[in-house]
């Protein structure tokens, strides 16, 4: 699977800017606050100094001066930084996330149980208890890409009305497309497991197979399922809903009101359901080339203890770093933005989640 999108002669922006820039310059906070359309006033003459600069960049990045164009990316880059590392920690929501150094090794701690299974102790001999040891696992990464074209000439003359709707652009392109990496991670992770594992897959969800996977996990703690609407909305079935036009036929006053109110259930046999939004992908079609495809599986669905220890690990490596190049397709001069980016399942554990997938909803699988 692939995340990047590809430049000819692609230059890395750190290696041309003046490095004089870093996140606590006052021209990052002064260029966000413009991107913004925030009032420069309490920056005092550094404001006006600033501004000047920034025009000036833009004026010769117009013009294709290399230089200019890696300084303004590099100003970019601290800019947005800590708001996309904000929100990728978000990703915690599927387990234990981290962030980790350039210099850093990849790795996580992971704990694992030894001496299993237990033994009944014999006459002048030790018992053997279980033991939970440490043990440090390496995680393969890979690199998610967002990016844009800039109007330069636009931004000569202090019109960045753009620049704030670009930046967002970015950053939801590599959010989206880190939650989407580190779900399919996890999906392989568990259907390929050897061991234990907790796991319905099909077309469509039935109830004898998300029953068997909910009475499994419920072992580790009260679960919660959360997945996309379409995977959700198919427990109404389960408790005797049927149809658009409500009934009250066997259903719970309860349950109809929440079905009512949202179009879900709240709690199937003692389990939370919990939708994950999930919005399209504009661009790309589905399978059928009929509609938008999700940014994230549609079909998939996570069942999670509450309070157990998830197996799954996340890193991100570093921070942003920027290259600019000539788009492969159009030719046209792009800004990319490089995210690395790391999952992994701890061996062994995949148990501690179990997972509902609905074949009709995706191709993954195919």
């Amino acid at each position: 699977m692939s995340y990047t999108f590809e430049l000819n002669n692609e230059r890395r922006d750190a290696s041309f800017a003046s490095g004089k820039v870093n996140g606590k310059s006052a021209i990052v906070e002064i260029f966000s606050a413009m991107t913004a359309g925030k009032d420069l006033s309490p920056y005092g003459e550094k404001a006006d100094v600033a501004a000047k600069f920034i025009k000036e960049l833009n004026s010769k990045a117009a013009s294709g001066d290399p230089n200019s164009i890696s300084e303004l990316n590099e100003i970019r880059r601290f800019a947005m930084q800590p708001v996309l590392l904000k929100e990728i920690k978000l990703l915690g929501i599927y387990g234990n996330y981290k962030p980790i150094g350039y210099n850093e090794s990849c790795e996580v701690e992971i704990p694992e149980f030894a001496n299993l299974p237990g033994k009944e102790q014999a006459l002048g001999q030790d018992v053997r208890l279980p033991v939970i040891r440490k043990k440090r696992v390496p995680i393969a990464t890979t690199t998610i890409s967002g990016g844009y074209a800039v109007d330069y000439r636009k931004a000569a003359i202090g019109d960045m009305s753009d620049e704030n709707e670009l930046q967002d652009q970015v950053r939801v392109q590599i959010r989206n497309k880190a939650a989407k990496y580190v779900v399919e991670t996890v999906y392989n992770a568990i259907k390929n497991a050897k061991g234990v594992k907790y796991f319905f897959e099909g077309a469509g969800l039935t109830k004898t197979g998300v029953d068997g996977v909910i009475a499994n996990v419920r072992r580790f703690g009260k679960p919660t399922v959360s997945g996309d609407y379409a995977l959700i909305s198919q427990f109404n079935g389960f408790a005797g809903y049927a149809g658009v036009t409500p009934t009250v036929n066997g259903i719970s006053r309860t349950i109809m009101d929440e079905i009512h109110n949202t179009g879900l259930m709240g709690v199937y046999n003692g389990a939370t359901l919990s939708e994950i939004p999930n919005p399209y992908d504009l661009t790309s079609l589905d399978k059928d080339g009929t509609n938008f495809d999700t940014m994230l599986p549609a079909g998939i669905g996570f069942v999670m203890p509450t309070g157990g220890q998830s197996p799954v690990f996340t890193v991100t490596r570093g921070g942003l770093t920027s290259f600019s190049g000539n788009d492969v397709t159009t030719g046209q001069l792009l800004t990319r933005y490089d995210l690395e980016v790391g999952a992994l399942v701890a061996p062994n554990r995949e148990y501690m989640i179990g997972m509902l997938h609905d074949t009709n909803l995706d191709s993954l699988g195919e």
